[in-house]
């Protein structure tokens, strides 16, 4: 393992962490209004504890003192995030773990099921290249490819959920849950999950699929795979044991870019699907200019990216003897 290049890659993670901090500051307040306005909508709350409620939130001192405020209770454990306007007083923290769990298991369980859908895909398709096979399986992998994540979303919801009634239109479990036995609160959840995983397999299962394609075409026409086929290697051997995995090198860099490309999607996903994760609660956070919330999601979301990159960095000096 190469310590240097670790140190260079942990090094660029942290550089990456601190830019982010101060765009997660500056963003939200680039959105046009703010919380001020709408706590002193009278239907919403009279001015004058509109007035005291700013205070309390800080949103009367300078933007200088906001901003030192923000990143002391960022490097604090449990981080201080401040206190969400939408959900007062619960702090941002408190909050958004309520809600993280809904978006690990959406995301985490539909990260895997793509990237072993796509790889094997890619790893079938690569080895037909030519055929009709590759071009049909390719085409279709483009279509779902460019596919919008939420306009993906709303056409499963609208044909699943309210054409054929065969799963929920929305949420992440049954209103009776607690009720129910263990293996049925399991199938109650991963049948709300079902629709929303399925849209963000189909539309990002193909980048892997391609990507994956086109390795194994370059790498079938090495020179080791032809001695290996000399040898009277089966071409399923030669395939699996020796193109495959020389192929899938590019692939671990590819999960942790794609981290980012799905969390984005999740978003939008759990909007179109009521689905309680992060997404929807950003949803939330934006239409009340909640920014000690968006900030903490933000932050929550930009950190998960920033490691999961590091982590595929750290895999690929242990898999790639290039990096040793």
């Amino acid at each position: 393992m190469n310590r240097g290049y670790l140190v260079r890659r942990a090094f660029y993670a942290f550089v990456t962490f601190l830019i982010v901090l101060v765009l997660n500051f500056i963003i939200p307040r680039l959105m046009p209004g703010s919380p001020v306005q709408y706590f002193a909508n009278p239907k919403i709350l009279p001015s004058i504890e509109a007035k005291l409620l700013t205070q309390r939130f800080g949103l009367d001192k300078p933007v200088w003192d906001q901003f030192l405020l923000y990143i002391t209770g960022v490097f604090r454990w449990p981080p201080d995030l401040g206190v969400s306007y939408t959900y007062y007083p619960a702090p941002v923290w408190s909050v958004i773990m309520n809600y993280l769990p809904w978006t690990l298991l959406l995301v985490g369980s539909a990260t895997v099921v793509t990237a072993v859908v796509g790889i094997l895909v890619g790893i079938w398709i690569g080895s037909k290249q030519g055929t009709k096979t590759d071009t049909v399986v390719t085409s279709v992998s483009l279509f779902f490819w460019t596919m919008p994540f939420f306009w993906l979303g709303a056409i499963l919801l609208w044909f699943f959920s309210i054409y054929l009634h065969v799963f929920p239109a929305g949420g992440a479990e049954s209103t009776n849950l607690s009720g129910m036995p263990i293996l049925n609160q399991v199938a109650d959840i991963a049948e709300h999950a079902f629709l929303p995983g399925l849209t963000l397999t189909l539309a990002a299962f193909a980048g892997y699929s391609l990507i994956m394609r086109n390795t194994i075409v370059e790498e079938l026409g090495q020179d080791y795979v032809t001695i290996a086929t000399a040898k009277g290697l089966s071409h399923r051997a030669v395939l699996f044991r020796h193109a495959a995995r020389n192929a899938l090198l590019p692939m671990i860099t590819l999960i942790g870019l794609n981290l980012g490309y799905v969390v984005s999607g999740a978003l939008l996903v759990e909007v179109v699907f009521s689905y309680p994760g992060v997404g929807w609660l950003t949803y939330q956070a934006v239409l009340s200019h909640d920014y000690p919330l968006l900030q903490g999601l933000f932050l929550v979301l930009s950190v998960a990216v920033i490691i999961a990159n590091f982590l595929a960095d750290v895999v690929y000096s242990f898999v790639d003897p290039r990096i040793k």
